[in-house]
């Protein structure tokens, strides 16, 4: 399938004694399907998958797989320090029905060993891969060059996540260098999501939890509605700055399904940060200010 729109990367929830908690996913899922998202993005850095073991990913991907409406796209994360590993993972994901592969970089700041992993990895597939581009969580940099050695060395590997700032310019870097072929996602907290889609972006993949603000901007801009997307998004961008903080925002996030009537609890798997009173005070002082000013940010699910 076509991946493009509004792709939230979703925490993954846990109960209190840190199991995975299903109804929270089947909550998630109905909830992220009515505020008209395209997709879910699961087991990403926001969604800790590094802190998943195998079968508790299987069931998790197999969970989503099972209740996602018909037509919105399954995005899995995988990302290991092994090559073999990677490639384990990523079958796996396919077999259970994910319709691509969100891959991330091991963690060796190599060029040549990055590109064999991209090209080992993505051409054990036959769904699409998209390249994680996320220094700040990966520790890895893929300069613009290399992202085109890996888009020309396997027909799977069409997307990227591309959140490596500055975006814009990187994204009209990377376009250019592959022919504006590889299609591209914003991210980055949705921190740039106006300007990443007035570049061309096909979308936006992050896991702000107000995703009816990010699907209004998307439909906005495709409709051709350029001065509404960018009011909508000057208005929002303070939220977004406040949810998006290094840390503590899958905390932050967590926080918000819950008081949203989604999530049962906020717990992070340690090791996690968790948001203080006042830290949430603020954030939720900011919706409290979009509200008063029309926005329609429902909570109780």
């Amino acid at each position: 399938m076509e991946l493009e729109g509004i792709y939230p990367i979703v925490p993954t929830p846990f109960e209190l004694d840190g199991g995975i908690d299903f109804s929270s996913i089947e909550r998630l899922t109905d909830f992220m399907a009515a505020k008209g998202v395209h997709g879910l993005a699961i087991l990403g850095a926001l969604g800790e998958g590094h802190k998943l073991d195998e079968p508790e990913r299987t069931a998790v991907i197999g969970k989503y797989r099972q209740i996602l409406p018909k037509g919105l796209g399954l995005v899995v994360g995988v990302r290991s320090p092994a090559t073999d590993l990677a490639v384990r993972m990523a079958k796996s994901a396919q077999d259970l029905g994910a319709d691509a592969i969100l891959l991330g970089p091991p963690p060796v700041q190599n060029d040549a060993v990055l590109s064999v992993y991209y090209e080992r990895v993505s051409n054990a597939l036959n769904i699409p891969v998209v390249i994680h581009d996320y220094p700040a969580a990966t520790g890895i940099t893929l300069s613009p060059n290399l992202i085109s050695t890996i888009y020309n060395a396997s027909p799977q590997t069409r997307y990227i996540k591309l959140e490596d700032p500055p975006t814009g310019p990187k994204m009209d870097a990377v376009k250019d260098l592959t022919g504006g072929k590889i299609h591209i996602f914003g991210a980055l907290g949705g921190l740039y999501a106006f300007e990443e889609l007035d570049r061309g972006a096909v979308g936006i993949m992050t896991g702000f939890a107000y995703p009816e603000l990010l699907t209004a901007l998307y439909k906005k801009y495709r409709d051709g509605d350029i001065d509404g997307a960018a009011e909508l998004f000057y208005d929002i961008v303070p939220l977004i700055r406040f949810e998006f903080q290094p840390g503590i925002g899958i905390s932050l996030r967590k926080h918000i399904l819950v008081k949203r009537g989604v999530f049962k609890t906020a717990y992070v798997r340690h090791p996690g940060p968790n948001a203080d009173a006042k830290t949430l005070a603020h954030l939720f002082r900011i919706a409290d200010h979009l509200r008063k000013k029309g926005y329609n940010l429902s909570d109780g699910g």
